[in-house]
């Protein structure tokens, strides 16, 4: 099994969009920059993990080097809108030159950009379009499988590496308020749950502002000792992507 540790590196980015008069809820967000990011590197590092950071363009803008500390690390960066924009509220051509922005700051760091996952949970009818056009490969958006699948969008192919809210770290703690030890239970038990079944693929939605935290980081380090012990492996979403690209081309052989 392939598990996609995969992180949603918002830092202040919707705070100074949508709450930039509200500081202590800015604060929170600032703590990924100042303390969380760090944790999350170094355990990354300890495990020689390398994954996907979805991180939106203003943030590659005015925190570079957080970024470089990324890159520097091995981590695919991948798009989250330019500045976590709520999509459903953008007009086709406004949503449009959301994603060219935030693609375009994306390559000018890493050259290349394979993987979108939507910001503030939601997407448009126009978003795969788009996506498309702008060549990413790859979408970790939608809850209708647990396995990854690819789909086609006007002529082009497309991967999804799909997702699902009880892996996602912000709703169990920020807005389910669970405990570190809850938290991990559930998580351990979804993991057997897919071995057992024999799938191919585990997704965690984790954000350094929020499992940056000390005891959130201690579980999320009891997790991947847990999955490394099931001989499961850690990849980021290109890698996984480009798996079941040529899982698809031999299927069709």
């Amino acid at each position: 099994m392939f598990i996609f540790l995969s992180f949603d590196f918002d830092a202040d980015s919707a705070e100074q969009y949508y709450y930039h008069d509200q500081i202590v809820k800015m604060s929170k967000a600032r703590f990924s920059i100042n303390v969380g990011l760090q944790r999350v590197l170094k355990l990354l590092k300890n495990y020689g993990i390398k994954t996907t950071f979805f991180t939106p363009g203003w943030v590659v803008e005015n925190y570079p080097g957080s970024v470089k500390m990324i890159i520097n690390d091995g981590h695919e960066l991948a798009s989250h809108g330019y500045r976590h924009e709520k999509l459903n509220e953008l007009s086709y051509e406004e949503e449009y030159n959301v994603h060219k922005k935030a693609v375009n700051i994306l390559k000018q760091v890493q050259g290349f950009v394979y993987g979108f996952r939507r910001p503030y949970w939601e997407i448009t009818r126009n978003t795969f379009a788009i996506l498309a056009q702008l060549g990413v490969l790859y979408d970790s958006s939608l809850m209708d499988s647990d396995e990854p699948y690819v789909f086609n969008v006007n002529g082009r192919t497309m991967v999804e590496l799909p997702v699902y809210d009880i892996y996602d770290d912000w709703i169990l703690f920020e807005i389910e308020h669970r405990s570190p030890k809850d938290v991990l239970s559930m998580w351990i038990y979804e993991l057997e749950a897919a071995l057992e079944e024999e799938l191919s693929y585990f997704c965690l939605i984790l954000h350094p502002a929020c499992i940056g935290r000390a005891s959130r980081i201690r579980i999320l380090d009891e997790f991947i000792r847990f999955a490394l012990d099931r001989k499961c492996r850690f990849a980021s979403g290109y890698e996984i992507a480009q798996k079941e690209l040529r899982k698809s081309k031999k299927a069709l052989q």
